[in-house]
């Protein structure tokens, strides 16, 4: 018989901590969809959830649209993305490294407040690029409307492009650049070897990442509320959202429409991982490959202006627009005499809730920032430095939170707190539950930032150590830790911008004590003041890019390749 060591008992209780707060909530979701009252309220099991989720359309139709934005959106932002990396990595195309820095600026940006700036851009009735427009002779009504199924696509453009580029960056730069001149060298054009060579060898990295992506697009939210709720417009998690907030809310449906959707979710990640391991390509061997830019002639220039249009429309255009947005007396009302004021600055900068919500989005930010990236680390440290039993199990609950959307984990962990573990309760509507769910969103993210360290660290460091008698513990904290400081440093980083900038994850789980900057962003814009809404997310922008900035700034590990 095998002797129990205090190591094996801490991997236990870990395993079973991060399983609490990773596959129970998933557990509970289920659990909620067959009761048929409110988390912690008395009830009983019923099928009335499913009853309704079967019979209402809206309700599927609200999966429809899910799925439909879902797939138009990548298609359209995974060319974008692979044009725009072909550009920045493959070519000689000027300034390219400031190009890369363009869209890292776009990943950052929070995707409300630029939300609100195309809505002053494009609303049917008041928005500037319909009123110029009208007033050309052959146009007689507005040509946009961005509470639309394509004025919600338009809107996520910029970013989902700034993630799908980070993330196929990487597969660019590492892809021997002989393979395309072969093909140049063979009469092939720069166009025929990007479609025919580059695209077809770094299609595995390309079909993961974007599979990756889909499925973490299908969690949108703030902007699907902000544009698809005036027009009637539902996706799953703004259907959730809605109907959890009814009066009383209807928890039965709600219930049953996110397990429906976890099912579905379950499915494409099976996809995923098998699409990934019947096409494999080699693109880096053990010989030495070059990396020597494509040169374009004179269509560098082309390229050049494509991407500095591209960041004019989706950066500068609506980021100017936010700013102008906060000053006007009503927002829109641009023929005003005098359409400008300063008094939303005043009244928000002067409202005790702003200086409680800004508290409270520091104190969440700063916390979740240092307890995740050290909590990541110890989960990291074990799965891939030890071989302690059931650190397989540990890595695969750590992934999990990454394949389910925000809000729906935001439900899970609303069951859970409110009736899984009764002596949790007390912790609803806190600081604590927000903490603690926006350490779970990160998770993934954070430990697989901290894998990607850990496996550069030689062993024999550890092992030295362990040789003169030191501990596991002692080892981690004298010899791993220093090395991981700039690992720790961007994922502290990493976790304060989307703590910073979430919505998903807070919005069913914050009370008024709890509230912060983003969901008072969210109840002044959607309640009757759309210019406080408009300054309260400037200044989380202006947080979130200046935060960014300074990381980079200071090399903690956000400096791209060509920057």
């Amino acid at each position: 018989m095998k002797r129990i060591t205090p190591r094996t008992i801490g991997m236990v209780l870990l395993i079973v901590v991060v399983g609490l707060f990773t596959v129970y909530p998933l557990g509970m979701i289920f659990y909620g969809s067959f009761r048929s009252d409110a988390p912690g309220m008395p009830g009983h099991f019923t099928m009335d959830g499913y009853k309704e989720g079967f019979t209402d359309p809206t309700i599927g139709k609200a999966l429809w649209n899910t799925f439909s934005l879902a797939t138009v959106r990548t298609v359209i932002t995974m060319a974008l993305a692979v044009f725009f990396c072909w550009i920045i990595v493959r070519t000689d195309t000027p300034f390219r490294g400031a190009l890369e820095v363009l869209m890292w600026i776009n990943f950052f940006i929070p995707s409300l407040p630029m939300a609100m700036a195309w809505v002053l851009l494009l609303d049917p009735s008041y928005g500037v690029l319909n009123k110029l427009l009208m007033k050309l002779p052959f146009i007689d009504g507005p040509l946009f409307n961005c509470y639309s199924f394509w004025g919600i696509v338009w809107a996520h453009i910029p970013f989902s492009t700034s993630v799908r580029v980070l993330m196929f960056a990487p597969a660019f730069r590492n892809m021997d650049a002989a393979l395309e001149e072969s093909a140049r060298m063979s009469g092939a054009s720069n166009l025929t070897t990007l479609l025919r060579v580059t695209f077809p060898i770094l299609m595995p990295a390309i079909v993961g990442a974007t599979l990756l992506g889909y499925i973490r697009s299908l969690e949108s939210f703030e902007i699907e509320l902000l544009l698809g709720m005036p027009a009637k417009f539902f996706v799953f998690s703004t259907k959730v959202y809605d109907l959890l907030r009814w009066d009383p809310p209807l928890y039965p449906p709600a219930m049953a429409l996110s397990s429906i959707f976890l099912v579905v979710i379950v499915g494409l990640i099976f996809f995923n991982r098998w699409v990934i391991q019947r096409r494999q390509y080699t693109t880096v061997t053990g010989k030495g490959y070059r990396t020597t830019p494509i040169r374009l002639g004179k269509w560098k220039y082309v390229t050049l202006a494509f991407v500095l249009v591209y960041a004019g429309v989706f950066l500068i255009l609506p980021v100017s627009f936010l700013i102008v947005g906060t000053f006007m007396k009503i927002s829109g009302m641009f023929e005003l005499p005098d359409p400008y004021t300063m008094i939303h600055w005043v009244e928000v900068l002067g409202d005790p809730v702003f200086s409680s919500s800004l508290g409270n989005s520091l104190i969440l930010c700063v916390v979740a920032a240092l307890a995740g990236m050290t909590i990541f680390s110890f989960i990291s440290y074990i799965s891939v430095r030890t071989k302690l039993p059931g650190r397989g199990v540990l890595d695969f609950m750590s992934w999990l939170p990454w394949t389910v959307p925000g809000l729906l984990l935001a439900v899970g962990l609303l069951w859970v707190f409110l009736e899984g573990i009764p002596y949790f309760k007390f912790m609803y509507g806190t600081m604590y539950i927000l903490i603690i769910a926006m350490i779970i969103k990160e998770l993934p993210m954070g430990v697989r930032v901290m894998d990607g360290t850990m496996v550069q660290i030689n062993k024999e460091l550890e092992e030295s150590a362990r040789m003169s008698g030191a501990g596991w513990f002692y080892t981690f904290r004298r010899i791993m830790a220093p090395l991981l400081i700039p690992t720790y440093t961007a994922t502290a980083v990493m976790i304060f911008l989307a703590a910073m900038r979430d919505i998903s994850i807070v919005v069913l789980l914050y009370s008024p004590k709890s509230r912060v900057l983003s969901i008072l962003m969210l109840e002044h814009y959607i309640g009757m003041a759309p210019e406080k809404g408009m300054v309260v997310g400037l200044i989380i922008t202006v947080i979130c890019i200046g935060t960014a900035i300074t990381a980079r700034a200071f090399g903690m590990g956000l400096r791209s390749e060509n920057g």
